[in-house]
This record gives structure tokens, C-alpha cells and sequence, in this order.
């Protein structure tokens, strides 16, 4: 009898196994059509298509717009006018008591002519104008770099989410489908007399809630996709799921915090785009406090005038003009005081993004080294539930166990499978996280 019953345990082992993580992600779940897209090409459409990069390369394009608009001051300026009047030609007293000669009759007026002016010094003002819409243009650029690595990290964590909600939903599936397994069995075993009615009611229960289970990580697939698809900056109808890629090991991730949380300081491109700032707005500085000075500029001016469209009269000039405002009720010096507090606040700024590029960093490295472990803990805890499983199954299948120690072997089991799908997909966005934190591709 004894030798029996272990060659029922053993058999039961072999065929109640219960599937890994790896194979429960190896196929879609049932009745999901949505397109599937590697990590690759979520990327690509994600840089390609997304509405907020469109919007970031528009003002990288307004920038440029605006330092090409800066850059026409130092050109000479051309104004050509053409006028025509039908007005009198009374002469006014130019003294009192002569009677005004006046005449309502009108004659043609004609007058055409041309200005040039070209700018020869401001002390700064244009150079300084022009200066920090280079820097400007510079810095939208990396402003638009560095848009490019959030939607990419953004893009990586939603499909790792969706990923690992998708296995979710098959660990709660399969753990349906072995509750089911195990009602049918304890059935039999019931009408055999085998069990008490208890037992049934207790397996039906179990089958309730796994039902429950798998409505609920059906829906949280069904959202986690919907994220994913407007993540890549699309409608979510229809739709993306994600594929079954992983991201490989950093080289990064032997190194200590210290260590990168330079290297993301010299590879961030909001850095950058820091220093471009900090650069326009010192050019600034420089053109307002130029505004205490003088302007000089060559000026020239040419035109004909006349009653008579075919015997106009020419006349032109030369000339220079020196400009030097002496007073202008403060407004240089308002100027030149707002340029220095703005060059302060982007300081201000570039420091507070200084500390949360450390907090970044050291989270997502904390959480990869977190996330690695747990892993392999969760691993092993998978494994050993598993194994527990199936010896519950066949000391109940031989009448050896109860129902409550299957229903715990069970719960056991699928909250292990449901830990590791969790450990893995938290592994998975700690590196995405990482990558992002140091700017890297």
C-alpha cells in the first residue's frame, strides 16, 4: 500500500507541475488581437511620430527663426517709399497781419525715395542680442535631446508594465485553470465518499475568486496597454501590446553612485541646455548694460519730388547719426537689474537640477540592485512553491492532505509566480529608469 501511494505522489508531481513565468509569457492571452511591438519598435515610432517631440523641434525651429531675425540688425536697412497726393498749395503768413492767400484748387504731388542705414557700433546692444539667440537656439536643441530621452524612458517603463501585467493575467489563468482542475478532481472524490462535501464548496470558492482574479489582471492588461499605446503618442484604439524583449545587463551597474552620478552630469542634455541658457542670458546682461551708451550708424537717403510725374527733382544725402539716450526715466537700469536676476535664477535652477539628477540616479541604482535581488529571491520562492504545489496535489489526490492544505499550496503558489513576474518587470524599468538618469540612449 505504502509503495502504491508513493507511486501516485510520483506521478502526480510530473503531470500537476506547475508552468513557469518564462512559459506563461511565451504566448498571448486569449483573444487579445492588438498589434505586438518589440521594444525597438516602440522606440522608433514613439522618436518618430510622438506630438510633444513635434512640438519640441517647433521651437528649436521658432529659436532659430529668432536668431536669423537677431542677426539682420548688423545688415544695412533699406526703406524705399513712393507717395502720390492731390492736395493745395496756399502759402502760409509767415507773419502777423498779412491776409492768408488762400485757394481751393489742387495739384498733383509726387515723391519718391529710398533710406539706407547701416549700424556701426551700439556698444554691445546687437552682438549681445545676437549672442543669446545663438545660445537660445542652442539650448532648444538640447531641450529637444532631452525630451527624446524622457519619451524614450517613458516608453521603455510602459512596456515593461504592460509586459509584465500581460504575464499577470496568465498566472491568474492558469492558476483558474488548475482550480478548475482540482474541482473536477475533488468531484469525483466526493461522489466516491472519498472527501466531504466541505471540500467541494471549498474548491468552488477557490474557483470564484480565481474567475475574480483573472477579470481583474485582464483589466489591468487592458490598461496597462492603452498607457503603452498613448505613451507612444497614439490614440489607444486600436492599440499596442507589447512583445517579449528584455533590456541586458548595464555596463554601468558595477560602478559605484558616485561615479554615476558624473557620468550623468556631463551626459544629461538638460546640462546642456542649462549652460546654453546661462550663456544667452549673460549676452543679454552685456546688451542691456549697453544700453548706457551711444549708437552710431551711416545713414544715406535719395529722392525725387514734383508736380510732374516726368520732371521729378532729385535730391540724396549723407550722413551719420550718433544716438545717445542720456536718461530714460530708469529703464536701462531696470533692464540690466532684470538680466542679472534671470542669470541668478538659471543658476538657481541648474543647481536644484543638479540634486534631483542625484536623487534620480541614486533611486534607479538603488532600485536595479534592489530590483536584481528580489529577483533571484523571488525565483527561488517560485521554485520552491511549485514544488510545494505539486506535493500538495498528490497527498490530496492519495487522500494523505486536506483541502486547506491545497488551497494554501495554491494561494502559495501563485502569489510566488505573480512575485516574480513583478521582480523581473521591476528589474526591467529600474534599468530603463537607470538609463534615462544618465542620459544614455
Amino acid at each position: 500500500m505504502a509503495k502504491a501511494v508513493v507511486l501516485v505522489l510520483r506521478a502526480l508531481l510530473v503531470m500537476g507541475s506547475l508552468t513557469t513565468v518564462s512559459q506563461l509569457s511565451a504566448a498571448p492571452l486569449d483573444g487579445d488581437s492588438r498589434p505586438r511591438l518589440s521594444l525597438e519598435q516602440a522606440e522608433e515610432m514613439a522618436l518618430r511620430q510622438h506630438p510633444a517631440l513635434q512640438q519640441a523641434a517647433a521651437n528649436t525651429e521658432v529659436a532659430a527663426a529668432r536668431a536669423n531675425g537677431a542677426t539682420a540688425n548688423y545688415l544695412p536697412q533699406v526703406t524705399a517709399t513712393g507717395q502720390y497726393q492731390r492736395a493745395t498749395d496756399n502759402t502760409v503768413p509767415r507773419r502777423p497781419g498779412n491776409p492768408p492767400d488762400f485757394s481751393g484748387t489742387t495739384f498733383n504731388r509726387y515723391t519718391l525715395g529710398a533710406t539706407a542705414s547701416q549700424l556701426i557700433y551700439d556698444f554691445g546692444q546687437t552682438s549681445g542680442r545676437i549672442g543669446a539667440a545663438n545660445a537660445n537656439e542652442d539650448a532648444a536643441k538640447s531641450n529637444e535631446q532631452a525630451l527624446r530621452f524622457q519619451i524614450l524612458t517613458t516608453i521603455r517603463r510602459a512596456y515593461f508594465l504592460a509586459r509584465a501585467q500581460e504575464q499577470l493575467a496568465a498566472v491568474a489563468t492558469y492558476a483558474l485553470a488548475n482550480q478548475e482542475k482540482h474541482l473536477q478532481q475533488i468531484d469525483r472524490l466526493v461522489e466516491q465518499g472519498m472527501r466531504p462535501e466541505i471540500d467541494r464548496l471549498n474548491a468552488q470558492t477557490a474557483v470564484a475568486n480565481a474567475r475574480v482574479q483573472v477579470i481583474a489582471t485582464n483589466n489591468a492588461y487592458d490598461l496597462a496597454c492603452t498607457a503603452f499605446t498613448q505613451a507612444l503618442g497614439l490614440p489607444a484604439i486600436p492599440g499596442y501590446a507589447p512583445g517579449n524583449d528584455d533590456i541586458a545587463a548595464l555596463p554601468e551597474e558595477t560602478k559605484d553612485t558616485v561615479s554615476l552620478v558624473d557620468l550623468a552630469l556631463s551626459r544629461r542634455p538638460e546640462m546642456a541646455a542649462f549652460a546654453q541658457q546661462r550663456r544667452a542670458q549673460e549676452a543679454l546682461l552685456s546688451a542691456a548694460r549697453g544700453g548706457y551708451g551711444p549708437s552710431l550708424s551711416a545713414q544715406a537717403n535719395v529722392s525725387a519730388g514734383g508736380a510732374e510725374w516726368d520732371h521729378l527733382i532729385p535730391n540724396f544725402w549723407l550722413g551719420g547719426l550718433l544716438s545717445w539716450p542720456l536718461f530714460q526715466g530708469g529703464a536701462t537700469n531696470a533692464q540690466v537689474r532684470e538680466a542679472k536676476a534671470n542669470l541668478a535664477l538659471i543658476q538657481t535652477q541648474e543647481d536644484i537640477f543638479r540634486l534631483a539628477i542625484r536623487i534620480d540616479v541614486e533611486t534607479a541604482f538603488l532600485n536595479l540592485k534592489a530590483a536584481a535581488a528580489t529577483l533571484e529571491a523571488a525565483g527561488m520562492a517560485a521554485q520552491s512553491a511549485r514544488k510545494q504545489l505539486q506535493l500538495a496535489e498528490a497527498r490530496y489526490a492519495a487522500g494523505m492532505g486536506s483541502i486547506i492544505e491545497l488551497a494554501d499550496a495554491q494561494s502559495t503558489a501563485t502569489q510566488a509566480a505573480a512575485g516574480e513576474v513583478n521582480a523581473r518587470s521591476s528589474l526591467a524599468s529600474a534599468r530603463a529608469s537607470l538609463k534615462g538618469a544618465l542620459g544614455s540612449p
